[in-house]
């Protein structure tokens, strides 16, 4: 039997998700703005449903249609109050994150939109779909060690799609909810679910800001640092292990690096003047970080240990905010080489730069979607700060 993915063991955001969400920009801190608030968000673990052909329903103009889906009421065998509260916690939170996902169009037993706590009627508008639902069974008992639980999908025929069981204690329900609903999004609609992943970010109280973590739909707060001192530009390493960050923990902006499990900082990069904006490349085992050790902001390669530094970049220009694609071969990156902060990138050995941004006075925070086919970043147009999508 499939058991409950523990909160602890997620990584990535992963592919296109809907209208790709947004939150997947990572707001690392640039030269420019070291005091914006940075969200980086990780990569689901593989799922494990088997894989099938998969044809997603469009409508006109070639937008995604949403999936109807029918989440019923939970079946509860011997309704012990802990099952009881932990079958309504499971199904609020399978709701919200197929909610989220932006691809499903969530009803409860009676056909009514799903609203669970906290989710605004807009994001589960009816769908444009009236065809027969989708539907999701659950039954749930107590078990000596906890809760046991089955999950099934069931298609309009009542034929089951996917089945899951999961034995959890009830602070585990939320992590296999998670888990099942990123088996759906993989079943019925071929690409990987967001809901077992995190968020890294930084906190800002007063003058200090620490790192934190959270569940990516806002649950389980978890603070990772407490150096009363500036630390930005959270990072995750690979698979969740640990985080990377800037601090002025020493008085001068440092790189550090904070394990699973553990608050000692390890030291990551502390060379003269900036030593900021990090980002991990599972694909090429190497940071691409902001060093201003040569006198000039630029872009650099640090191997996993901060090591062996390579410079990319060579403008007199302020280069910063890297951020490597999901394959490891291209770095995009800010620079204000034209006069005003503007999106560039380039191979991931330093070649062949060019610029992706003219429309805008300032671009910044560039973060490559899991595909590899769009690239986030914000943006100030007329005033306003926005998050911009390009190709």
């Amino acid at each position: 039997c499939d058991r409950a993915v523990p909160q602890t063991v997620l990584s990535g955001f992963p592919g296109q998700i809907g209208e790709w969400v947004l939150q997947s920009l990572d707001m690392r801190r640039s030269w420019w703005s070291l005091n914006a608030v940075g969200l980086v968000l990780l990569c689901a673990l593989p799922v494990l449903a088997q894989q099938r052909d998969v044809t997603l329903p469009t409508v006109e103009g070639g937008r995604f249609r949403r999936i109807n889906v029918q989440v019923l009421d939970p079946v509860v065998e011997t309704p012990t109050v802990v099952v009881r509260e932990g079958a309504n916690e499971g199904r609020e939170t399978l709701a919200r994150d197929l909610i989220y996902t932006s691809m499903f169009f969530v009803t409860d037993s009676f056909g009514s939109p799903y609203l669970p706590d906290g989710v605004p009627r807009a994001w589960n508008a009816r769908a444009e779909d009236s065809s027969k639902p989708y539907r999701i069974e659950s039954i749930w008992k107590p078990e000596r060690q906890g809760i046991s639980v089955e999950m099934r999908l069931l298609d309009a025929l009542d034929t089951q799609v996917m089945g899951k069981r999961y034995q959890v204690d009830p602070g585990g329900v939320r992590g296999a909810m998670h888990h099942f609903a990123d088996e759906v999004v993989k079943s019925l609609t071929g690409v990987e679910g967001v809901s077992q992943t995190k968020i890294a970010y930084s906190y800002s109280r007063g003058e200090t800001s620490e790192i934190w973590a959270v569940d990516y739909d806002g649950f389980g707060q978890a603070q990772l640092t407490n150096h009363n001192t500036l630390s930005l530009s959270p990072v995750w390493g690979k698979g969740r292990r640990w985080v990377a960050f800037t601090s002025y923990w020493e008085g001068q902006p440092n790189l550090y690096r904070v394990d699973e499990g553990s608050n000692m900082m390890r030291t990551l990069s502390k060379r003269e003047g900036l030593n900021t904006a990090p980002d991990w490349s599972d694909a090429r085992q190497a940071y691409a970080v902001t060093l201003s050790k040569d006198g000039n902001a630029e872009v650099y390669i640090l191997d996993k240990n901060g090591n062996d530094p390579k410079r990319l970049t060579f403008h007199q220009a302020i280069d910063t905010s890297p951020t490597w694609s999901p394959r490891g071969d291209q770095i995009a990156f800010t620079s204000d080489r034209s006069g005003v902060p503007q999106i560039y990138v380039m191979d991931g050995d330093g070649g062949n730069v060019r610029r992706l941004t003219y429309h805008n006075r300032y671009s910044d925070s560039p973060a490559w979607s899991p595909n590899g086919q769009w690239i986030a970043y914000v943006a100030r147009w007329e005033g306003d700060i926005e998050l911009r999508l390009m190709k």
